[in-house]
């Protein structure tokens, strides 16, 4: 019987369990032996998670300066996987110049030095790292094999680093299943287009652009925001001083599970975004999830935000409320927009994002490293 690939992932956001989906699609190719570790705890989409799985190919990890991804060590389970299974690749899904990515590469060096790296990133803003975070990711893109990142803007970033190889587009998976389709109804009721908002209440998130395209757009459209964030207080104040409090409503946070019963209750989803010096959107997976709900998506130019949408969708220019609001009127006068849009999004999410697809699109990236293997 021919020997398996041995993958070793590490991945602190396997802290959120719907991540592990793409773990159960590897498994299915028998020539795979994939095994992942991963931290105790961790932040993901702006909520703290604590793992408590049993899984046998997730070996949950104690580490230090968890506060933030790019600081992170681990303190057990890596040593252990790296040393004693000896992986034919490591799947390095930690950001480059990620003190864990220096620590991969250490451990690898004095204990696999024939595992191949695999290496990651969803950085998609040319930055200035410190003198030891520039270094890792020097080290991390001479040892890399190949490269694969979440969108196109993050392929520039690498490439524009000096990396000369293999770079995939492997976008953020989803499980159709748990967002399961309803086309839209094609109509409007009563209350109105109801406009939602689903992420962090932040400035840069282009809540405010929201709050007052609903001001513009008139009475007929509602706005409904979902989650916490440092701006709630400012975008209240912002809807009072434009007499539209009444139309817009904040739910604040809500556990993950029940994000796609409230989506439902959307006409259209918003994703309204703006650039700053220091981020700009890397993928926003809130939109993947509503296409796959059968939800409408409008969306910003910021990041890779119209390479997500695609067709499927409307686009706007970040921070243009006027825009904003004309394409809200639109929909609202011509709703059968609506249903097409719902249908061209979950066709677009079972072509693309799902985890099924995103595990194959690795299998190869896998086999393409493996075989570079000494």
């Amino acid at each position: 019987m021919e020997r398996r690939l041995k993958i070793l992932r590490v991945q602190h956001s396997l802290v959120e369990a719907s991540n592990h989906r793409l773990l159960d699609e590897l498994a299915r190719f028998g020539e795979l032996q994939v095994r992942a570790v991963c931290p105790r705890w961790g932040v993901e989409s702006g909520s703290r998670r604590v793992l408590r799985s049993e899984r046998p190919d997730i070996t949950v990890a104690k580490t230090i300066f968890t506060f933030n991804y790019s600081t992170k060590i681990y303190l057990t389970g890596l040593l252990s996987l790296i040393r004693n299974w000896r992986p034919d690749v490591i799947d390095l899904h930690e950001e480059p110049w990620s003190l864990a990515a220096g620590e991969t590469l250490a451990l690898r060096r004095a204990f696999a030095p024939d595992a191949r790296i695999l290496a990651y990133s969803a950085q998609n803003i040319h930055k200035v790292y410190p003198p030891v975070f520039a270094q890792i990711q020097e080290s991390v893109i001479r040892a890399a094999a190949a490269f694969y990142v979440c969108s196109g803007g993050v392929l520039e970033v690498i490439a524009g680093r000096g990396f000369g190889g293999r770079i995939d587009v492997v976008p953020l998976g989803l499980d159709p299943e748990a967002f399961e389709y309803r086309r839209h109804a094609g109509s409007i009721g009563a209350r109105g287009l109801t406009a939602g908002f689903v992420g962090r209440v932040a400035r840069e998130k282009g809540v405010l652009t929201l709050v007052r395209a609903a001001a513009l757009a008139g009475p007929r459209v509602r706005v409904v925001f979902v989650g916490p964030g440092p701006d709630v207080a400012r975008a209240r104040a912002l809807a009072r001083k434009l007499d539209v409090e009444d139309r817009v409503e904040f739910t604040g946070g809500i556990p993950h599970e029940r994000v796609a019963a409230r989506m439902r209750d959307f006409d259209v989803l918003v994703v309204p975004s703006l650039t700053t010096h220091r981020w700009k959107e890397q993928f926003g997976r809130v939109i993947t999830e509503a296409m796959s709900l059968g939800v409408p998506v409008i969306g910003s130019d910021s990041g890779s935000i119209p390479e997500v949408i695609g067709d499927a969708g409307l686009i706007f220019p970040e921070d243009d409320e006027k825009r904003l609001a004309a394409l809200l009127l639109r929909l609202l006068d011509d709703p059968k927009q609506l249903a097409e849009m719902s249908v061209l999004g979950r066709d677009r999410v079972m072509r693309r994002y799902t985890w099924a697809r995103v595990a194959e699109m690795m299998r190869e990236l896998y086999h393409y490293v493996g075989e570079k293997t000494g």
